[in-house]
């Protein structure tokens, strides 16, 4: 009897030991995951900042030194890139991306022999979230999402949300980049080149080592692009690494000067 009891106690232990040990792995492929999670996630965070949670301060800082007090600074930023997969759904997909970044329903045309899908919220504190999805085909897709506000200093929490867009693209394996551009009533009037030196001479004081490399010029307009020491997001133009774009424009209707300053490039009609 006892040396039944004791191989009765033997196996006993045996099975508590080995449930230990199943549990014991279990939790361990738990906390694995979960740190491959968060690891995951701080690599999408940053990839996808590159320098944007600098830039957008530093942009606003910008546009209301060279603009005129109290006019409002229209602000478009954009995360645009490619994506591929093997097994394309690409409708379901940009239903998921959609979803992710809490736009409406998504709607789907065909536009230039290429399948496109669209969708937007509604604004929220004064600003607009849109996605753009087109197919390229053998997989592969563009997408644009833009972030757009009439008025920066108005929109509460768009640095945030422009930020969250970015990391989100890159959890879905989106090989986005941002760009954006400022836009608003230049303080500075008289010609759009004695306009855009005046406003050149006010960004010096904000960014050390500005130096113009490339300028284009026209009766009713003035471009220069700039490398930038310190910024990380920039353009390659030449032998030139570009991170900032200012162009004045001469707007026929009122006869004033509309600043537009863009990181890298300027996006949008200047």
């Amino acid at each position: 009897m006892r040396e039944r009891n004791g191989t009765r106690k033997g196996a006993k232990g045996k099975l508590l030991l080995c449930m230990f040990i199943t549990i014991a792995m279990l939790v361990g492929f738990r906390y694995a995951a979960g740190i491959s999670t968060t690891v995951a996630a701080a690599n999408a965070s940053l990839a996808a900042d590159a320098g944007l949670k600098e830039s957008l301060p530093l942009l606003s800082s910008l546009g209301q030194d060279v603009t005129v007090s109290g006019t409002p600074l229209r602000l478009v930023m954009k995360w645009q890139g490619e994506y591929s997969q093997d097994t394309p759904d690409t409708a379901e997909a940009a239903r998921k991306l959609s979803a992710e970044l809490g736009l409406g329903e998504v709607s789907h045309a065909e536009e230039d022999g290429h399948m496109t899908y669209r969708a937007v919220a509604a604004p929220i504190s004064s600003y607009q979230t849109s996605m753009f999805w087109s197919e390229l085909g053998n997989g592969s897709s563009y997408i644009i999402v833009t972030l757009e506000t009439a008025d920066l200093l108005q929109a509460t929490g768009l640095q945030t949300a422009a930020e969250e867009a970015g990391v989100t693209m890159h959890k879905d394996g989106i090989a986005a980049e941002w760009n954006v551009s400022l836009q608003g009533i230049a303080k500075a009037q008289g010609t759009p080149q004695t306009a855009l030196n005046h406003s050149e001479e006010s960004m010096v004081g904000l960014m050390s080592g500005i130096m113009a490399v490339e300028s284009y010029e026209d009766e009713t307009t003035s471009s220069r692009s700039y490398t930038v020491p310190g910024l990380e997001r920039y353009v390659s133009s030449g032998d030139h690494s570009i991170a900032l774009q200012v162009a004045v424009h001469k707007n026929g209707n009122d006869e004033r000067n509309r600043i537009t300053l863009g990181f890298p490039l300027i996006t949008i009609e200047y």
